[in-house]
């Protein structure tokens, strides 16, 4: 197993409209879609490596992990409500209104 493998003390599981390289996408489906008693499992003494700055030098290599699952709620999925999207041509005139700001 890949060492960066070791290291994934968060993941962030998100539906399939979400771009999971999209920090900004990823974080957003966190705040609207998981609740945190629900949504968060703790996974303790994982395997871990040497290389992570928070293994204690000749400690056991392990630590926690955290899975939190930003998915829309599956047993309500069709009554969730709808994500909040403009038209592509209400989307671009703003792009077009506020260009010299947004391309700060």
């Amino acid at each position: 197993m890949p060492g960066w493998c070791l290291l994934g003390k968060y993941v962030v599981v998100v539906d399939e409209d979400i771009d999971p390289s999209d920090l900004q996408d990823v974080m957003w489906a966190t705040r609207t879609r998981s609740d945190p008693v629900d949504d968060i499992e703790i996974i303790r003494r994982a395997w871990s490596s040497d290389a992570d700055p928070r293994i204690r030098k000749g400690g056991i290599p392990c630590n926690s992990r955290a899975i939190i699952d930003a998915c829309r709620p599956y047993e309500w999925i069709d009554k969730f409500t709808p994500v909040a999207q403009g038209s592509t041509e209400f989307l671009e005139s703003i792009r077009k209104k506020w260009q010299d700001i947004l391309e700060k």
